[in-house]
């Protein structure tokens, strides 16, 4: 058999080579390509930890302090008021063993010696007791 050495050969009909692209696993969607199958792929989240940001408010002692409230949610001036405590008890009970029944009385007049209640002016909620033992 000879080869027809005459005629050209057509290659109209054969499609061309595959272009060296970007390979199948590649995402395009996400750079700016057209988008593929891969660019929707559903990947589980890993789990997110969540902080509290918790603001601590310094408690006041036996002069009124500014706290928010938080029952009525506003910032306000405490009002104070002197309630007997241990330590008044405590100061009573002392002097009494020691035979001062005159002035055993006495921690019961002086504020230095008595608890201090903090509430709100507001709603009257209390929001901290000052113990003095």
């Amino acid at each position: 058999m000879e080869k027809d050495q005459g005629q050209p050969l057509d290659f109209s009909n054969t499609p061309a080579p595959p272009y060296p692209g970007y390979p199948e696993n590649y995402n395009v969607g996400v750079y700016g390509g057209a988008p593929t199958q891969a660019a929707y792929h559903y990947s589980p989240q890993q789990p997110q930890t969540v902080q509290q940001v918790v603001v601590v408010q310094q408690m006041p002692t036996d002069a009124p302090g500014q706290m928010t409230c938080p029952r009525c949610q506003t910032t306000v001036l405490t009002k104070t008021e002197n309630k007997n405590g241990l330590f008044t008890w405590l100061i009573c009970g002392v002097l009494g063993v020691f035979l001062c029944w005159p002035c055993c009385f006495i921690p019961f007049c002086v504020d230095g010696c008595k608890d201090v209640e903090h509430s709100c002016p507001l709603c009257n909620t209390v929001l901290h007791i000052h113990k003095r033992m």
